[in-house]
């Protein structure tokens, strides 16, 4: 099981967004932790473009970047951000 770490970037989002949307990241990041490489039904997970470290996590309109640190069980929450039109990630 990995534990979750938050950046000061994705603090400041998550402090930002109403309750209702930050339960949501963290019943999808609650998903997460138990393997945060496969996608599946609540873990939309995507590897970052250009990044053999970075993934994206999708929860509805927001898209949640993290890498993984293996040698300490740690997932580092990178930033917390709104996809802002369809052509985003090609």
């Amino acid at each position: 099981m990995f534990t979750i770490q938050l950046s000061h970037t994705a603090q400041k989002t998550l402090d930002k967004l109403p309750p209702n949307v930050v339960k949501k990241i963290f019943i999808h990041l609650g998903e997460l932790r138990r393997d945060p490489y496969r996608p599946r039904p609540m873990a939309d997970i995507v590897p970052v473009a250009g990044s053999d470290e970075k993934y994206r996590l999708r929860v509805g309109k927001l898209r949640v970047e993290y890498e993984v640190d293996e040698d300490e069980n740690i997932i580092k929450l990178l930033k917390i951000f709104p996809k802002k039109r369809k052509s985003d990630y090609r």
